[in-house]
């Protein structure tokens, strides 16, 4: 199975990811953690990725595209697929990655897209601040990054609902009630049975 993960912060991406590689065994991808990892590693990509993000830049394609393309190539071999969390980010990502799929065999399958209401996205950022001690997390900050997330993500949506891969899912629901909506309708498209490992292809 291999699937591409979309949602605004806050739809709660990370835990059904963690689910889904847990009924599936396929690896979880986050480009976050990696861009971190890479970062604290001292490697020299992780100094030219620190470079970027240290100023509060974006991180250059092609500079997210080396750190990437290698990591999943990897996991489809390991486990049999991906959940690609975080990435792409814009239409020009994504079409980049279409045509890297094709190349080395590594197309998705599906685009699970995770939406919820604003005020229960900034709600849930809110709280997660306050648990996790960052006061730099205000209303207006979280707002922006959704309204951001929203313009850079738009036409990533659009794309991916003209290719027929887009599952659109609500995420403003109990969790045990959005992972039976996602079982079945990843079941329906042949990527998810009952109980088996991960679907081939």
């Amino acid at each position: 199975m291999r699937l591409i993960m979309l949602s605004p912060p806050g739809a709660g991406k990370g835990t059904h990811c963690a689910w889904l590689t847990e009924e599936t065994g396929v690896a979880h991808i986050s480009s976050g953690d990696l861009l971190r990892a890479e970062i604290a590693r001292g490697t020299d990509l992780g100094r030219r990725l620190a470079g970027y993000t240290s100023r509060g830049a974006l991180v250059p394609d092609d500079v997210i595209f080396d750190l990437l393309v290698p990591v999943v190539v990897a996991a489809a071999r390991n486990t049999g697929g991906y959940l690609l969390d975080g990435f792409p980010r814009t239409l020009p990502q994504a079409l980049r990655a279409q045509e890297i799929g094709r190349q080395e065999d590594l197309g998705a399958d599906a685009v699970v897209y995770l939406t919820a209401p604003e005020p229960v996205l900034v709600s849930r950022l809110l709280a997660r601040a306050a648990d996790q001690g960052r006061a730099d997390d205000t209303p207006e900050v979280v707002r922006h990054r959704l309204t951001v997330y929203a313009e850079a993500t738009a036409p990533l949506i659009d794309h991916y609902r003209e290719r027929g891969l887009l599952m659109e899912v609500d995420a403003d629901r109990p969790v045990a009630e959005i992972r039976d909506d996602l079982r079945g309708r990843l079941a329906e498209r042949g990527l998810l049975g009952s109980g088996t490992g991960p679907a081939a292809g």
